[in-house]
């Protein structure tokens, strides 16, 4: 009798990652800071609300999310290009 996994990727319920959890705890521990100080409290809603954007989940494949696409579409952007120039 074998055990067998679904998947390798370590998971806390349905839809929650680890790699998620790396990006929103210390998220949450930046925006407690920054609304603590009454002068950047409008910059750390904005933080959250980037944060929580980022952690939306995209219907492109099984658990992918918003900042993974991100990250894929940058690293398409800023990837090294070589160009090559023929005169006809």
């Amino acid at each position: 009798m074998y055990i067998t996994l679904k998947s390798i990727k370590k998971t806390l319920g349905k839809y929650i990652e680890y790699t998620d959890l790396y990006i929103a705890l210390p998220s949450i521990i930046i925006f407690l800071i920054l609304f603590m100080i009454k002068g950047t409290r409008i910059i750390s809603l904005i933080f959250i609300s980037t944060v929580a954007f980022m952690l939306i989940p995209i219907n492109l494949s099984k658990k992918n999310r918003m900042y993974k696409i991100i990250g894929m579409f940058l690293s398409y952007v800023f990837r090294c290009k070589n160009y090559i120039y023929k005169k006809l």
